[in-house]
């Protein structure tokens, strides 16, 4: 894959280069879904997506078969290329970068698991070299307990001691103390932001900088939060992990139990369960449904 065609994956894929508020509302990027039937089109063709850069959309839309309503998407999105260099070089002066679905050092681990689901592009910024190591995520709600606390932060200590690299979601709560302790013990953490990618980059710079944390993110590096990013960003998470450890899930309705049951029904990673006598309903809930049950010892888990 060229640079070219990573760049028309940007294109298609991503809202770099206009702002929705300002931009004609029909200008939205290609979903996951849509680019993998493009995708399906094209190899069958034996086309790359620089094609799409290369040649007149009229010139191929007969050959991809492509409908009214795609032409019209892709000829809005392909307008405003030519913006996006200055938007991609803001980027890079911040040290993110793209990595797509077609190259090397997209992370192989959640390509596997979730397959043509997996999404197009992510930006990321640090050491993306961190995702071949041995990974453990650590989930848990934002309004922990002491003792849910106490757990999460030995858990990920000796994680980090036994070489693991911590995955983590950036929220408060149980995210936060599990990057905070691998960290403070010379581990380290990767995270997939769902929102405001260049905020927490600057303030985890320094960890960045020495290749102690990966931040990566679907989304525009600078989108506010919207709850259904957040769902969609928890799937990254167990896709790109050896196995996780559910600290709490709250009563079985939040984010946390959701993104856990949605890891068991699609088996994105062995899920194992905090099951101390004082876990939560949704921890119960998620051990019924195959969650295998962990208890207060927190040894090395055996793979």
């Amino acid at each position: 894959m060229t640079a070219r065609d990573n760049l028309a994956l940007v294109v298609l894929c991503s809202t770099l280069g206009y702002e929705a508020s300002s931009d004609n509302l029909k200008l939205k990027p290609l979903t996951t879904a849509a680019y993998t039937k493009l995708e399906k089109r094209m190899d069958s063709v034996d086309l790359m997506p620089s094609v799409f850069l290369q040649e007149k959309l009229s010139d191929i839309s007969g050959l991809l078969a492509l409908t009214e309503i795609e032409i019209e998407q892709i000829s809005s999105l392909l307008a405003r290329a030519d913006r996006l260099g200055e938007e991609l070089d803001r980027l890079a002066e911040k040290k993110i970068y793209i990595t797509s679905r077609m190259q090397d050092n997209y992370p192989t681990k959640l390509k596997k698991a979730m397959g043509k689901s997996a999404p197009v592009i992510f930006f990321y910024c640090g050491d993306i070299n961190l995702l071949k190591n041995e990974t453990v995520a650590i989930i848990g709600s934002r309004e922990a307990t002491d003792e849910e606390k106490d757990y999460t932060a030995k858990h990920a200590r000796i994680s980090a001691q036994n070489h693991r690299v911590i995955i983590s979601g950036g929220a408060r709560g149980v995210d936060t103390i599990a990057k905070e302790a691998a960290l403070h013990v010379g581990g380290k953490v990767i995270t997939f932001v769902s929102d405001n990618m260049t905020g927490y980059i600057e303030k985890n710079a320094e960890f960045i900088l020495w290749d102690k944390m990966l931040a990566l993110s679907s989304f525009h590096p600078d989108a506010i939060f919207q709850g259904y990013n957040a769902l969609e960003r928890n799937k990254y998470i167990y896709a790109s992990s050896d196995y996780a450890v559910v600290v709490s899930s709250g009563d079985g309705t939040g984010g946390s139990y959701k993104g856990a049951a949605d890891c068991l029904k699609k088996n994105y990673c062995p899920l194992y369960v905090k099951d101390n006598g004082i876990s939560t309903e949704g921890n119960k809930k998620l051990i019924e449904l195959g969650g295998i049950s962990l208890g207060s010892k927190h040894e090395r888990i055996n793979m």
